[in-house]
């Protein structure tokens, strides 16, 4: 038998509101108005978007590498679900593989906008290079958002209407096509520890690769440092595990009470928090190579611009350093503090694998080295996103929201098999 499912409601007076269908509604009309910005789009490509040859990743960018990141639960918990074999966390472990899903499908509606030919999205697959990261990077992720698929279909399938439906007997071709579907299904559910593996993998790969994508690009001064693979790897353990937290609270503490005991979600705590000192650690470390000991000109002169413009280095240091390792350890301590303590610590860490992404992004093009190698300067662009970024950024946030809604909603996190 599934738990008791329990709607949030909003108590106004004497009167009490289930807000499900008037979130579900709201998260509607916000994918309805970035259709408006996917259709603009589409329709007149990348110049009605602030992008440039000097500013070719923005917002959209941002939001791809952080939905990625969010997404970086699913390999961590594959694995200890799988391979580890901890039963306490198989729950959850169904949770973190939706919430995989979900960032690495927004990532590819993203990509979708920004790569300005559409159409193209298959070429990659077809014209392999080798040679390049992106390439890399792109392979891994179409690869394992077909294992990700995998992992999910059996989760799907076990809600009754797949199962207990009157059109499957009705219909004797729904039926055979649900038979078919459910033996896939178990096929994959035994495959589980082969799929943790080939998770692990393709994620190691390709969230180290796009932190090698910004190491490599020496002409653009702060992006240029050896640790980012690492640092790209550990903050998104940090933000994904994060965020499987606040997800687990909401859905196994607010909807289904007594699916998952409260010490499970605090040693989710524990390990987001362990995870996160350890990269800003890390972090830190690789701000002194770049800024204090390489004694670079260049890096200081952006820096120097960049705090001119906008509080780079008060962003660094209070979003990437001082707030991660309080919060950090306030998760590590997670024994001795209450939920809403730790839910307010876990959206530090969330926003901080973010502001990671978005100072990555932005630092080593809006101010940018010059090409000159005999008299190399530091040239300041601009870039401001334009009402269809906006539009289409509203669109693949509200789809996230929405589908995990319903899943939240309709989804069955545990198995009506007594031995599953």
């Amino acid at each position: 038998m599934f738990s008791d499912i329990h709607s949030p409601t909003i108590q106004l007076g004497k009167r009490s509101f289930t807000v499900f269908p008037y979130w579900i509604g709201l998260l509607i009309l916000g994918i309805l108005f970035g259709l408006v910005g996917a259709v603009t789009v589409l329709r007149d490509g990348l110049h009605v978007t602030g992008l440039s040859n000097a500013i070719p990743w923005g917002l959209w960018i941002s939001i791809d590498l952080s939905a990625i990141a969010m997404g970086g639960c699913a390999f961590v918990f594959g694995v200890v679900v799988y391979i580890l074999r901890i039963k306490r966390f198989e729950v959850i472990g169904k949770l973190a593989v939706l919430l995989g899903f979900l960032g690495y499908s927004t990532a590819g509606m993203v990509l979708l906008f920004d790569l300005g030919q559409p159409l193209r999205f298959w070429h990659p697959i077809v014209f392999w290079q080798p040679h390049s990261l992106l390439w890399e990077v792109t392979m891994c992720v179409v690869l394992y958002l077909s294992v990700l698929i995998a992992e999910l279909l059996p989760i799907v399938l076990e809600h009754p209407v797949f199962n207990s439906h009157p059109w499957l007997t009705r219909f004797r071709w729904l039926g055979n096509l649900m038979k078919f579907a459910h033996k896939v299904a178990h096929w994959f559910h035994s495959a589980g520890p082969i799929l943790a593996v080939a998770g692990l993998t393709l994620s190691l790969l390709h969230q180290a690769s796009l932190g090698a994508t910004y190491s490599v690009l020496a002409g653009r001064g702060v992006w240029f440092n050896q640790s980012a693979p690492v640092q790209f790897v550990f903050s998104a353990m940090s933000g994904g595990i994060a965020l499987l937290f606040l997800s687990s609270v909401f859905v196994f503490r607010v909807m289904r009470p007594g699916l998952v005991t409260d010490e499970a979600l605090k040693d989710i705590a524990r390990i987001a928090g362990g995870i996160t000192l350890l990269l800003t650690y890390l972090r830190i470390w690789d701000w002194a190579v770049t800024n204090y000991y390489s004694f670079d000109r260049e890096i200081a002169l952006q820096t120097e611009i960049l705090n001119t413009i906008a509080p780079y280095s008060l962003s660094f240091w209070l979003g990437q350093a001082l707030l991660p390792v309080i919060a950090g350890s306030i998760m590590l301590a997670a024994k001795r503090v209450n939920f809403r303590v730790l839910m307010t610590a876990s959206f530090f860490l969330v926003f901080a694998a973010a502001l990671t992404r978005w100072n990555y992004n932005f630092t080593g093009l809006i101010a940018s080295i010059t090409y000159d190698p005999f008299t190399p300067g530091v040239i300041l662009n601009s870039y401001t996103p334009t009402w269809v970024e906006f539009s289409v950024g509203t669109l693949v946030i509200s789809y996230w929201l929405l589908m995990f809604s319903l899943a939240a909603r309709y989804l069955p996190f545990q198995s009506m098999k007594e031995h599953h």
